[in-house]
């Protein structure tokens, strides 16, 4: 009997073992999830009608950026399709950020509809990046 109860111990221990664990992020998660807190904060803001907050949490985003481009360019990160096409993707990017600034200054003056314009462009743009970059969804099974 004490050995049934060992093994079944046992047997349920490796049943429950933890799933490996998760890769941190790269860069460019760690951007991209700078940039979701700041377009929450965007969104709450406007409706709030107050955004001088919107400059603050968009400076993350920034300061995230920068640590994407050094990665890009030292090779230490390559988007997972079309990775020849970097190019592209800085000018995809300075575009996307562009909008980001016209957002910072329109927030640094509490002027609701200029982020609200500079935000709707700047949403406007992330399909055509990740249409082009970002990794493929796998399709599950009916």
């Amino acid at each position: 009997m004490i050995v049934l109860s060992i093994g079944l111990g046992l047997l349920s221990r490796s049943a429950a073992a933890e799933p490996p664990a998760k890769q941190p992020p790269n860069v460019v998660q760690v951007e991209m999830q700078a940039l979701v807190a700041a377009l929450q904060t965007a969104v709450a803001s406007i409706g709030a009608g107050d955004v001088r907050e919107v400059a603050h949490t968009l400076h993350r985003v920034h300061e995230a950026r920068n640590a994407t481009e050094k990665a890009l360019h030292s090779g230490a990160y390559k988007p997972p399709q079309n990775a020849a096409k970097l190019a592209d993707f800085a000018k995809l990017d300075t575009a996307f950020h562009h909008e980001l600034e016209r957002m910072v200054g329109a927030s640094g003056k509490n002027d609701v509809q200029g982020t609200a314009v500079a935000l709707g462009a700047a949403l406007g743009q992330c399909q055509g990046c990740h249409a082009l970059f970002k990794d493929k969804p796998v399709a599950k099974s009916p």
